[in-house]
């Protein structure tokens, strides 16, 4: 079974549609009893993705770069954010691209054009997601945005009171070191097991946020036994897994936060950067 084929069968994907390059959403081919004796499809009949279809012309930047013979991988990309943004699921965009490979090249898409269509899709609908709630919806750690938001208090309080945030706080980062041809979701899963074994060491009123796509980081108190948390945290994400003995490797370290806010927000993006 090849790699998209498999793709689809663990999606429970649909045959995928006609697709009309022109623009417009192709149609099937209606019931003999649905047509009208002109020959048209009565009003109200229903398009094969839902009641709004997919408009396909999204699909013409991959469309173009196939017919050039050019590198498929930067049309993917757009195209999945485009679909992303107008409420498009990751099953009737991979029903897309499929219909358009077979209409162009006669085959199944290259796995290029699927990692960078379902890459894009996904980051399109976090962003989405995040400014829907403070909470990345999968590992349920905090947004970059609120962890921001709540070092500002941080700083703002230190002012007032006279006091230091670098004195009184820092970061606990961690970075799971994954082996070379991770998958996404497969990051995605390590991240899972990264914030629940914080929330094991750091269940008091510590704030657990996602720090880009690799790391999570926990704002802590510098407390004396600090070291001693860290210490386990990571026995517990290198050594505690349920699904397998083999030891994961991360990279943990305590990150001192700087004297200003203004600085605390350029190290977030430090830290966020891929």
């Amino acid at each position: 079974m090849s790699l998209f084929a498999d793709l689809r069968r663990r999606f429970d994907l649909r045959p995928a549609k006609s697709l009309n390059l022109a623009g417009s959403p192709a149609r099937t081919r209606p019931e003999a009893s649905s047509i009208t004796s002109s020959g048209e499809q009565p009003c109200g009949g229903r398009d094969p993705h839902g009641t709004a279809g997919i408009d396909h012309s999204a699909y013409l930047a991959i469309a173009e770069a196939l017919q050039d013979g050019a590198d498929v991988v930067p049309a993917s990309d757009e195209v999945g954010r485009r679909l992303a943004t107008d409420g498009v699921s990751l099953v009737e965009a991979l029903d897309g691209l499929s219909a358009l490979y077979r209409s162009i090249a006669g085959g199944e898409p290259a796995f290029e054009a699927v990692r960078a269509l379902s890459s894009s899709w996904a980051e399109a609908s976090l962003v989405y997601l995040h400014s829907l709630s403070c909470e990345d919806p999968l590992t349920g750690l905090s947004s970059l945005a609120h962890l921001r938001s709540r070092l500002g208090e941080l700083y703002r309080e230190a002012e007032f009171r006279g006091t230091s945030v670098p004195q009184t706080h820092a970061l606990v980062v961690v970075e799971p070191l994954n082996p070379a041809g991770t998958s996404p979701f497969d990051r995605e899963l390590r991240l899972v097991d990264v914030a629940e074994c914080l929330r094991i060491v750091f269940c008091g009123g510590d704030v657990l946020g996602r720090v880009g796509s690799r790391r999570a980081a926990a704002l802590v108190g510098r407390e004396p036994n600090l070291p001693e948390q860290v210490a386990t945290v990571r026995a517990l994400i290198t050594q505690w897994r349920l699904d397998t003995d083999v030891p994961q490797l991360a990279r943990i370290w305590i990150e001192g936060l700087p004297g200003t806010d203004e600085m605390a927000g350029r190290l977030l993006d430090e830290l966020a950067r891929p």
